[in-house]
């Protein structure tokens, strides 16, 4: 049956009468209705083609869709091959961008080539598969009396548009032919090739994607300062980054695609937790790099697919690098200065001098005096105004380390020393490393700790328990005692030739009792630092200023700071802190913790202090029954239950009503 002589008449009827006959598809009708204001329908065939430089230009443009394209064109043809077909392909517009089949089809010797450029959209040619498909989005053939112009009624054509992955068309895949050798199965064979085209793209562009994701987290990981570690669950080096080549001191080349045991040896407690599949947190480690020792802080991490590793993960940091870290936290807690030792007395003035000549050397110094005088915070200064200022400031309070654990703590233990621990530890003198090393009360030093002390400070040298390597270490020593030396060493209970070591510089602070002319500058000092903490002003009654400076101060420097903090929480804000705030003991020259308080000594009762602490914390607080509770350390229930009590009128409080602000008067 011939479809051109089957729809020529209806064909007829559309032109002359502009009657559509019931046997025209709707979208060949719809077509004909839009051509009838654009075309003549006996035009002769003539075809608009793109200059040379246009076509390139669209080529170049459409580069991925022609290189998929070509060969699912190339596959096509091979089905249809000398049967008069020519395969094309059209971008949206309607330009043909290649095309391959057999010479003649358009015309006698003219070859596919030739179609390269040619426009097949329907507004220039009128109605044809290859613009009907771009209109309609959808798969359509064309053949003989559906063409609108009467010079194409002798083709058959088909084509199926192509789309990239977001949807966007692309444009259309189609085969040309004479009407009698069209096959019904050409429209297939072009939605085929449309899909498969959309396909392969789809499949690059995902590749290219995935390339590009890769290529980014390369990029990343090449950037990382630490070093990462790939391998597989077989053991085969996947990745290293730059970070970890220098580490390891290993070509990266020679790494990639070997077994990972080729070049680096695991500790036995890493490696038992690659096979259990345990991950491991900033553990040190020594691991053995192309035959040489190498300590770092490694972390492992696990790539799970289908309950399977696939990859184990190693994190490598140098040791030197966390070292420093530690440093800079620690560095930053040694604020003193020699400039916050106040006091004009002989005494205190002797103390400075001596800390500025002991800041300049860099031998151990020794600080000697009672609790309380200040022995911490002139440590600090010592090192704030040494050459290792940069450096770490590491405190290692003897009284609070349990005798059984001070060895570990202090020396440190190399890997597998401990069953529960299979990681080492650095010693404390190597986490001090080009800083000080403080050892606060070093009088409760025991004496094994004691002979590691000493046998640094003449051997410069550190070695970890379990390990056979000492370690050099460059880091000043000071100590600290409120205990005289001497007779811990009469005792039996300190080396004396540590004593001697640390003893050649001592300073002595002397205790409070002893540079009274300083109490004033200390008290204003300390109400200082106490107005900045609580927001609010106090002042200091004369009386009461007198009796502080009577009393004998066992407790020194930090005995008058409990004092003066105790006192501002009973006193009124912006009000004197008067004789009945300080405590009872003090009021009558009693130093506290004495036997007894002389007869007649007024003690304030619990409710009454109770009742300030409140008085101060809801001035402090402005009321806030919460922020007062967090103040006072209770729960928010027992604030509301004492105001209700003691009759505490908290609106006064968060209307701003209180004293005038005073002067400060000492």
């Amino acid at each position: 049956m011939n479809p051109s002589a089957d729809l020529y008449p209806a064909w007829e009827a559309f032109i002359q009468r502009h009657e559509v006959l019931p046997n025209v598809p709707p979208w060949i009708a719809d077509s004909w209705e839009r051509c009838r204001v654009l075309l003549t329908p006996h035009q002769p065939m003539r075809m608009q083609r793109l200059r040379e430089n246009h076509l390139l230009t669209a080529q170049v443009s459409h580069f991925g869709l022609l290189s998929v394209a070509r060969p699912i064109m190339e596959d096509i043809y091979q089905f249809i091959e000398r049967s008069q077909t020519n395969v094309l392909l059209v971008n949206s517009a309607g330009y043909v961008l290649d095309a391959v089949g057999d010479t003649g089809v358009v015309g006698e010797g003219v070859p596919p080539e030739a179609l390269h450029g040619i426009s097949l959209a329907e507004a220039e040619i009128g109605t044809n598969a290859f613009g009907l498909s771009l209109i309609e989005r959808v798969p359509l053939s064309v053949r003989g009396a559906e063409h609108f112009r009467l010079a194409f009624h002798r083709f058959a054509d088909a084509a199926a548009p192509v789309f990239d992955i977001s949807g966007k068309l692309l444009g259309a895949l189609g085969v040309l032919t004479s009407v009698q050798n069209y096959h019904p199965h050409a429209l297939g064979l072009c939605v085929a090739g449309a899909r498969a085209i959309e396909a392969q793209r789809q499949s690059d562009q995902l590749l290219a994607e995935q390339n590009a994701h890769l290529a980014r987290l390369n990029a990343i990981l090449d950037n990382i300062a630490e070093g990462i570690l790939v391998w597989n669950a077989e053991g085969v080096i996947l990745h290293a980054n730059p970070a970890a080549t220098r580490l390891l001191d290993i070509n990266r080349a020679q790494l990639m695609g070997d077994p990972l045991e080729a070049h680096l040896r695991l500790p036995d407690f890493v490696q038992q937790a690659v096979e259990a599949h345990r991950p491991l947190d900033d553990v040190e480690a020594e691991l053995l790099a192309a035959g040489k020792p190498l300590t770092c802080i490694l972390s492992l991490r696990f790539v799970q697919a289908q309950n399977q590793t696939r990859a184990v993960i190693a994190i490598l940091r140098a040791l030197s690098s966390v070292r420093r870290l530690v440093q800079q936290q620690t560095s930053a807690q040694t604020g003193f200065t020699f400039t916050d030792l106040l006091g004009k007395s002989s005494s205190m003035q002797r103390v400075r001098h001596l800390a500025e000549t002991a800041a300049a050397a860099s031998g151990p110094v020794l600080l000697s005096g009672e609790a309380g005088t200040g022995k911490n915070l002139l440590a600090r200064a010592i090192h704030h105004h040494s050459p290792r200022r940069d450096g770490p400031f590491l405190v290692y309070a003897c009284k609070t380390v349990p005798a059984e654990l001070t060895l570990a703590e202090l020396l440190g233990y190399a890997q597998g020393f401990f069953e529960n621990r299979p990681e080492g530890r650095p010693s404390k003198f190597e986490l001090a490393e080009g800083g000080s090393l403080y050892f606060q009360n070093v009088d409760a030093l025991p004496i094994e700790a004691q002979n590691a002390l000493l046998n640094y400070l003449e051997l410069g040298i550190v070695q970890r328990l379990g390990s056979q390597r000492p370690h050099h270490v460059e880091v000043r020593i000071l100590a600290s005692s409120a205990t005289p030396l001497e007779k811990r060493v009469a005792e039996g209970s300190f080396l004396p030739d540590l004593y001697y070591r640390l003893s050649a510089f001592e300073i002595r602070l002397p205790p409070l009792r002893e540079r009274a002319e300083d109490l004033p500058g200390l008290v204003q000092q300390i109400l200082h630092r106490l107005e900045r903490q609580y927001e609010t002003a106090f002042s200091l009654h004369p009386e009461a200023l007198t009796l502080l400076e009577r009393y004998p101060w066992p407790g020194n420097v930090r005995e008058l700071e409990t004092v003066l903090t105790r006192a501002i929480m009973q006193a009124s804000p912006q009000s004197y802190i008067l004789p009945e705030h300080l405590p009872a003991a003090l009021r009558h020259g009693v130093p506290q913790g004495a036997a007894g308080l002389p007869a007649g000594a007024e003690v304030a009762s619990l409710k009454q202090v109770e009742r300030e602490a409140i008085l101060r914390a809801a001035q402090a607080c402005r009321g806030n029954v919460t922020r007062m509770a967090r103040m006072l350390g209770v729960g928010r229930t027992t604030v509301w239950r004492r105001v209700r009590e003691y009759g505490i009128p908290l609106e006064k409080f968060r209307q701003g009503e209180h004293p005038p602000r005073r002067k400060r008067s000492t």
